[in-house]
């Protein structure tokens, strides 16, 4: 299909662009890579499940904040942290699910919402184990990847692996299934789908790839901050993915793409880069309601 040979296009791209680059957009590399399996997590959500989940970025900030508390509080090795980040998160994310799907709409976006901002406010105040607002630094990557371009291609591939699992996930039964619950709840109950079920193993999954992608955000970072967690970042999933496309799988990652390159270039310009930044998303949406990879030719929307 032609999106997907776009996407193997900036594939190519990704493991091109390093060897041209300064250190500098290596990093930003990292951070479109990390952004990608972000956004395209969120979408198992919204694109695909029909949640809107406001308060998303809390599974982002506490993969994060696993990997740095299990390294740099227990000792942990990096890789087994890593590991163990997504597994933190998935288990967090039972329990919060649990009490999330049985609302649907605005009621269960603003719940997913509390629930990111109260973990926020316990994150700042536990200061012996957070490093409250200052977060908590010294994430070293291994000698395996000391270097940029190491760096680089770790979360790369990692990012990619992830990302494929995903669309994997999407594939099988029980992403049709989900689907299906998203465009009629009433007609998948009738028919023997478990929809409660659906709901909350999708919000687990998603929670678990989005803690992935945190706790590649702090080992790119080498630092974890709590602003991660504060209702400011919680647009970041929601306008990625909408201005990629929620219809298309690979909509996310090219709106991971737009929104990191727009804001590292209008970040570096000028100090009302967000004022730039809205306006621009806003006339990208009002021209492109389906998002950017509506742009490209036979482009085949999910469910």
């Amino acid at each position: 299909m032609i999106e997907r040979g776009a996407i193997g296009l900036l594939l190519a791209a990704a493991v091109a662009l390093p060897f041209a680059v300064s250190d500098f957009w290596i990093f930003v590399l990292m951070k479109i890579a990390i952004y990608g399996l972000y956004a395209v997590s969120f979408n198992l959500l919204l694109g695909y499940g029909g949640m809107l989940a406001f308060g998303f970025t809390l599974f982002y900030g506490l993969g994060a904040y696993a990997l740095a508390i299990l390294n740099i509080k227990f000792g942990i090795p990096i890789f087994v942290a890593i590991c163990a980040a997504p597994f933190v998160v998935a288990a967090i994310a039972s329990v919060i699910g649990y009490f999330c799907i049985r609302l649907s709409g605005i009621y269960f976006g603003m719940l997913t919402f509390a629930f990111q901002m109260l973990a926020y406010a316990v994150f700042v105040k536990a200061y012996h184990l957070t490093g409250g607002d200052d977060g908590l630094h010294g994430l070293d990557p291994p000698a395996l990847l000391d270097g940029s371009m190491r760096l680089y291609f770790f979360i790369l591939a990692v990012s990619a692996a992830a990302v494929f699992l995903i669309w994997r996930v999407t594939c099988s039964p029980f992403g049709l299934a989900l689907s299906a619950q998203r465009n009629n709840e009433k007609k998948s109950a009738a028919i023997g789908i478990n929809v409660r079920l659906e709901k909350w193993t999708a919000f687990v999954i998603a929670s678990a790839f989005a803690g992935l992608a945190g706790a590649l955000a702090g080992l790119a970072n080498q630092s974890v901050f709590p602003d991660w967690l504060d209702w400011r970042s919680s647009a970041t999933p929601i306008v990625m993915t909408i201005l990629g496309g929620a219809q298309n799988f690979f909509g996310p990652l090219i709106g991971a793409l737009i929104y990191t390159v727009l804001h590292t270039m209008f970040a570096g310009y000028t100090e009302n880069w967000a004022m730039l930044m809205g306006f621009l998303i806003i006339g990208i949406v009002l021209v492109l309601p389906n998002g950017i990879i509506s742009l490209m030719p036979r482009s085949s929307e999910h469910g």
